[in-house]
């Protein structure tokens, strides 16, 4: 089987925020491998944003390729597999070394664990260090079921809205094409009792006005899992999206 990859996208942004990638790797270095070491306030609640990444595969990602980006320490392929529901390839990306490193170290005796080529036509899994809109093309090492970005559009730290909104829209743009049956991340809701000024609160119709220019009118924005945000799937096909 040969995988292809798909034609280039890149956008002219060049890079990603250097204060979000300060902004984890402080938090990773002051609270380990833990929920708040990956800017989550607690165990529970990250818990909760898996299993609604997972929602994009309908919960199971066994027969599927998974492309995680801003993977962190590999923790949702933990929990994925600690479930049974770990997918037959994975890659994980994310622009912090340190991050990465953990997540080798901690993945490197798994059943899934395997060399750094995600384009292998067997189950593995690969950490890369990898800043996609600086990465040159392709972004990645070839075409996945599903790409999830969880926590990365969350948090904009010292990033204005508008070069946050620019960042998102850049970096979905850029791996849409990766995508084979859909894409799914999150963002903070607009819809609060107060606004925290390093958080990226978006408007879900600002959302789904950009979404609609990739998938068409494949989207799905879900908010009925009890915290202040939200999870927008955008999928290749009608049927998925029900």
């Amino acid at each position: 089987m040969t995988k292809t990859s798909p034609p280039s996208t890149a956008p002219e942004t060049g890079r990603s925020p250097e204060a979000i990638a300060r902004y984890y790797d402080a938090a990773l270095a002051r609270h380990g491998d833990t929920a708040q070491g990956a800017g989550w306030p607690n165990e529970a609640d990250r818990v909760t944003r898996f299993e609604v990444m997972a929602g994009v595969a309908k919960g199971d990602f066994r027969g599927a390729s998974l492309c995680d980006v801003a993977c962190g320490t590999g923790a949702f392929l933990t929990h994925l597999a600690a479930t049974g529901r770990a997918p037959a390839r994975y890659l994980g990306t994310d622009i912090s070394q340190a991050a990465i490193a953990e997540a080798r170290a901690k993945h490197a005796g798994s059943k899934h664990a395997g060399s750094e080529d995600a384009g292998a036509d067997h189950p593995e899994t690969a950490f890369l260090v990898r800043d996609l809109l600086a990465a040159p093309d392709p972004a990645l090492p070839g075409m996945f079921d599903y790409i999830v970005l969880n926590g990365l559009f969350t948090v904009r730290a010292e990033v204005g809205e508008a070069a946050m909104w620019d960042f998102m829209t850049a970096t979905l743009t850029r791996l849409w094409p990766f995508a084979r049956r859909g894409v799914a991340f999150n963002v903070m809701s607009a819809v609060v009792d107060w606004r925290r000024d390093d958080l990226f609160h978006v408007p879900m119709d600002d959302l789904a006005r950009f979404l609609f220019t990739l998938a068409g009118r494949h989207v799905v924005l879900r908010a009925d899992y009890g915290l202040y945000e939200y999870t927008a799937y955008a999928f290749r096909d009608p049927v998925a999206a029900r």
